[in-house]
C-alpha cells in the first residue's frame, strides 16, 4: 500500500514536472523561434552600424571585421549580395551562397552551427560564436533541473509531516477500536487536519461516556431488580406453605414495582439512543399539565403555552415530576405553565418537602442517583428525574433544580414555544 504521504509527494513533483515540461515545449517551439527572429533583427541592424557601407572599399571592410573579431573573439565572414566573400578572419566558416539567402543559425559541416545575419543593403554577415548553441541549451536545460532538485528536497519534509499527524490520527483510531476508550489524539495546528483531531476526541469522549452510562446502567439495573425478585422469591415460598397467607398483596406490589421499573429502564435507554422524535405535534402545555395534575388532585396556573413535541413523552415528563414531589416533597404547592422573557415556555412544579441536599443537587438527574435528606436515602428507582431530564433536552430544553426559600424544591422545565400561541 502506497503511504499517503508519498502520494502527495509525487503529486507535487508530478505538477512541477508538467509545468517545467510545459514551459520548455512553448520555449522551444515559440519562444525560441520568436527570439530568434527578435535577436536576428537586433543583430542585424547592430552589425549594420559597426560595418562600412557596401561600396566602401575591401580593405576597409577587412578591417571592421579585423576588429570586431579582436573585440568580440567570435569568427565573421561578410558576404555581398550575391554571395562572394568580401572579408573573413582566419578561421571563418565558408557558406555556400544557397545557404546564405536564409537568416538564423545553421549547421555546417566541419564548422558547427554558424548564424548568419541578413544586412539591409542585402550584404550577409555569418557569425561563428565561441561556444556551440548546444552549450547553451544544456545551461538552459540545468536551470530547471535545479530547481525541480531544489522543490524535491523541500517538498518531502511538508508532504511528510502533514501526513505524520493523520498517521498519529489513524493509530488513535485504532486504539479506540481496539478498546482503549481514553485514547485521545493530540490537535496540532489550526488546519483541517486539526479540526479532524478534535471531532475525534469529542467523539471518542461522548463514546466513553455513553459506555460508561452503559454501564452504569446494567450494574444498577442488577441491584434494583434483585430487591423485588427476591421479594418475589420469598413470598412464593410463604404461599406454598400457606396459601391464604396475606403476603399475595405484597407481591402484587412487588410485581408492579418491578414491571414499572422495567418499563423505564426501556423509556432510559429509547431516548439515550433516540436522535429525533419519533412523533411531534402542536401540544398545548397548560392542558396536559392539567390534565396530569388531576389525577394527584391538585391545580395549575398560568397561561397556555404551546411547544412542538411527543405529548405522550411530554405527559410522561409532567407525571413524573408530579410523583417526585408526591413522593419526597408530601405533594405539589404550585404548579405554574407560563413564558418567560424570552418567550420559551416553562413549566414549574414546586413542593414543600424537606428539600435536596446541597452536595447532591448536581447529580440528582443522574440515573440511579438517590440524594439523601436528613441523612436518609430517598425512596425510588432513580430514574424518574433522569428521564425528565432526558425528555426536555428531546424537545430542545432543560430542567434545572432550585431551593425554595423556607424549604422545599423548585423544578423548572424550560422548552422551546411555539411563536403564536393561543390568545388569553
Amino acid at each position: 500500500m502506497r503511504r499517503l504521504h508519498v502520494q502527495f509527494y509525487l503529486a507535487i513533483l508530478a505538477a512541477l514536472a508538467v509545468f517545467v515540461v510545459a514551459s520548455a515545449l512553448f520555449w522551444a517551439f515559440a519562444g525560441e523561434r520568436h527570439g530568434r527572429a527578435l535577436g536576428g533583427e537586433t543583430a542585424g541592424q547592430l552589425a549594420q552600424l559597426l560595418l562600412p557601407s557596401a561600396s566602401a572599399a575591401a580593405a576597409e571592410q577587412q578591417r571592421s571585421i579585423d576588429e570586431l573579431h579582436r573585440r568580440l573573439q567570435i569568427d565573421l565572414a561578410l558576404y555581398d549580395a550575391n554571395g562572394t566573400l568580401l572579408a573573413a578572419t582566419a578561421r571563418a566558416p565558408r557558406v555556400a551562397r544557397r545557404r546564405l539567402e536564409h537568416g538564423g543559425w545553421t549547421l555546417m559541416r566541419g564548422a558547427g552551427h554558424v548564424w548568419i545575419l541578413p544586412l539591409d543593403d542585402g550584404r550577409r554577415l555569418v557569425v561563428r560564436p565561441r561556444h556551440p548553441p548546444e552549450h547553451l541549451h544544456v545551461h538552459m536545460l540545468m536551470l530547471p533541473l535545479a530547481i525541480v532538485l531544489a522543490f524535491a528536497l523541500g517538498a518531502y519534509p511538508i508532504a511528510r509531516r502533514l501526513t505524520r499527524r493523520l498517521a498519529r490520527l489513524q493509530g488513535g483510531v485504532e486504539q479506540l477500536g481496539a478498546g482503549d476508550l481514553a485514547t485521545r489524539v493530540p490537535v496540532e495546528g489550526r488546519d483541517e487536519v486539526a479540526a479532524l483531531a478534535r471531532s475525534f476526541n469529542r467523539s471518542a469522549e461522548r463514546i466513553e461516556e455513553l459506555v460508561q452510562s452503559y454501564k452504569l446502567l446494567l450494574a444498577n439495573c442488577s441491584h434494583e431488580l434483585r430487591t423485588p425478585l427476591a421479594r418475589i422469591r420469598l413470598g412464593l415460598e410463604r404461599l406454598a406453605a400457606d396459601p391464604d397467607d396475606p403476603i399475595r398483596g405484597e407481591l402484587t406490589r412487588s410485581v408492579a414495582e418491578l414491571d414499572a421499573l422495567i418499563e423505564e429502564m426501556l423509556l432510559a435507554s429509547r431516548l439515550d439512543a433516540l436522535k429525533t422524535l419519533e412523533r411531534a405535534e402542536d401540544v398545548d402545555l397548560l392542558a396536559i399539565a392539567a390534565e396530569e395534575a388531576a389525577a394527584f388532585d391538585w391545580s395549575v396556573e398560568g397561561r397556555p403555552v404551546v411547544v412542538h413535541g411527543d405529548p405522550a413523552l411530554l405527559r410522561r415528563m409532567i407525571r413524573n415530576l408530579l410523583a417526585n414531589a408526591e413522593r419526597h416533597g408530601g405533594g405539589a404547592s404550585q404548579i405554574r405553565v407560563d413564558a418567560d422573557g424570552s418567550g420559551a415556555a416553562r413549566l414549574v412544579i414546586e413542593d414543600r418537602g424537606p428539600g435536596v441536599a446541597e452536595a447532591d443537587r448536581d447529580r440528582i438527574f443522574e440515573p440511579f442517583y438517590r440524594g439523601r435528606t436528613a441523612g436518609a436515602t430517598l425512596e425510588g428507582s432513580g430514574l424518574g428525574l433522569s428521564i425528565v431530564r432526558q425528555i426536555a433536552r428531546a424537545h430542545g430544553g432543560e430542567v434545572a433544580y432550585a431551593p425554595v426559600e423556607g424549604g422545599g424544591s423548585r423544578f423548572t422545565v424550560t422548552l422551546p414555544a411555539r411563536r403564536s400561541n393561543p390568545t388569553q
